[in-house]
């Protein structure tokens, strides 16, 4: 059992390597609500098959973003916040009438049902010949980038994101870059439909839901565009806000360039995009001798397993404390070695709630995470 998990810890951090983007990537961008059923019963298929299709992994070329709507209004749903709503605008202008669950692919209206009851809905048997067609072709542009977290800090800048436009051909018009942080996955408890598991939620855009203007785009001139924010996270996040459900360990940025010239939803607008996988900063005094921790599953029922590098072999312990800064278990320190390594921490008998995870090596060095119990 050890050695799999072990594999398993191997090949997330191998998702971390730089983007290759050579190939096309196909955007997909989704409006949904937890309080809206018919987007429940559309995410139930549609959300394996983001999976199936390995959705923002590194050079899988499909790239998904999700937005949270008030839908019905006035809805209740945490994740919603101005900016998705912003981009729905976008979206949505001079149309009629609109609905949830909608999506766009490249920026082009690709929904089946218009009208009655399934309107926004999405014929499921069409959906994954449209994936494949959209990441065929020469894309014009390269995206690529890094998406570093420091910490998770309220107060300081814990995230850096950083994505470069490359156009493979001079271009003229009115481009915009769009940048979306995603939380890979949390639990919502609390939604009002069947859906409880959500995927690829946008929690901010940088700088703004307008994206930045890129202009200039002169065929293999790269030009690079950076950010940095804080991050807050909460396990009860409130609506209108861009707080965090767990953390942005996991997660991706999802940048694309935008098309602003056209103005008809039949009209592909996405000229291509990329899915960048966090990484964690190394090299800092309170992590210099860890490369990464990574805790899951996260939420946690009967165990968590612990998966983390160090750059030298060390004692390394482990200290869980909950919320109240209480130690409710440890683990003795215990000789590492360079490569990957777990420590499994048994959570059947810890209480629903959240806990953090320390390590702690023989130098000092000492890095944490956030551990979510749900039963």
């Amino acid at each position: 059992m050890r050695s799999t998990i072990t594999l398993l810890c191997i090949g997330v951090m191998g998702l971390m390597s730089s983007q290759s983007i050579a190939q096309k990537t196909c955007v997909i961008e989704e409006f949904s609500s937890s309080t809206c059923v018919p987007c429940a019963g559309m995410n139930a298929w549609l959300d394996p098959l983001f999976k199936t299709n390995n959705a923002n992994v590194e050079n899988s070329g499909l790239a998904v973003v999700k937005y949270q709507m008030y839908f019905p209004s006035p809805g209740n749903d945490a994740s919603y916040n101005q900016m998705g709503r912003d981009r729905a605008n976008y979206y949505i202008a001079g149309m009629p009438s609109w609905g949830i669950p909608l999506h766009f692919t490249n920026g082009k209206y690709e929904d089946t049902f218009t009208t009655g009851p399934n309107m926004g809905g999405t014929d499921q048997t069409l959906v994954q010949p449209e994936i494949t067609a959209c990441k065929g072709g020469t894309a014009q542009v390269k995206l690529s980038g890094s998406y570093r977290i420091k910490s998770l800090s309220a107060t300081d800048d814990s995230i850096f994101i950083s994505v470069t436009v490359n156009p493979t051909a001079t271009l003229t018009g009115t481009y915009y870059l769009i940048v979306d942080a995603t939380e890979r996955y949390y639990k919502n408890n609390g939604a009002t439909t069947t859906q409880k598991d959500y995927y690829h939620v946008m929690r901010k855009m940088y700088p703004g839901s307008a994206g930045t203007p890129v202009t200039n785009l002169t065929a293999n001139t790269p030009q690079t565009f950076t950010f940095a924010d804080k991050i807050t996270v909460s396990a009860a996040p409130t609506q209108m806000s861009n707080t965090w459900w767990d953390n942005p360990y996991d997660g991706n940025v999802v940048a694309f360039l935008e098309d602003h010239t056209p103005t008809l939803r039949a009209q592909t607008r996405v000229l291509n995009g990329v899915a960048i996988p966090a990484q964690w900063v190394t090299g800092v005094n309170t992590v210099s001798n860890f490369q990464n921790i990574k805790v899951m599953p996260n939420p946690a029922t009967d165990q968590a397993v612990v998966c983390f590098n160090v750059s030298s072999p060390t004692n390394v312990s482990v200290n869980v404390t909950d919320i109240m800064g209480r130690t409710v278990y440890t683990v003795a320190p215990t000789t590492v070695g360079v490569n990957a390594q777990t420590i499994i921490i048994p959570t059947s008998e810890f209480a629903n709630g959240v806990y953090n995870v320390t390590l702690r090596s023989d130098d000092g060095s000492q890095l944490s995470q956030r551990l979510v119990v749900s039963k």
